[in-house]
């Protein structure tokens, strides 16, 4: 598997969306991403994790720059520069857009 990792611009939903309780934790945590793919258009699940600054923490309504760490072997063919994105955690809990990619690597022998 490979390992993508992305700054992006994300918004979380507001808290009444989500009977009070933040859909992160203030640092960041695992989370889904759906993505389209860019020539046919479906859309694909990814296991991802969202990094912020200790001095940054994620607040519901506010958009934030954060690190996004995304896996899976055809994460281009749906993530790059200026794609959008939903978040998911057991439902929809932001939205995203890719600023740049920081770096790549692959996991294993």
């Amino acid at each position: 598997m490979k390992q993508y990792k992305y700054s992006t611009l994300i918004k979380l939903v507001s808290a009444s969306e989500t009977s009070g309780e933040p859909p992160l934790p203030a640092t960041g945590g695992r989370v889904v991403v759906r993505a389209r793919h860019h020539e046919k258009r479906a859309s694909k699940m990814f296991s991802a994790l969202i990094s912020t600054l200790p001095d940054q923490p994620l607040k519901p309504d506010h958009s934030i720059q954060v690190t996004l760490t995304v896996v899976g072997d055809d994460v281009l063919d749906y993530l790059d520069t200026g794609d959008s994105f939903t978040l998911w955690r057991g439902r929809e809990i932001g939205q995203g857009v890719i600023s740049r990619r920081l770096s790549w690597w692959a996991e294993g022998p």
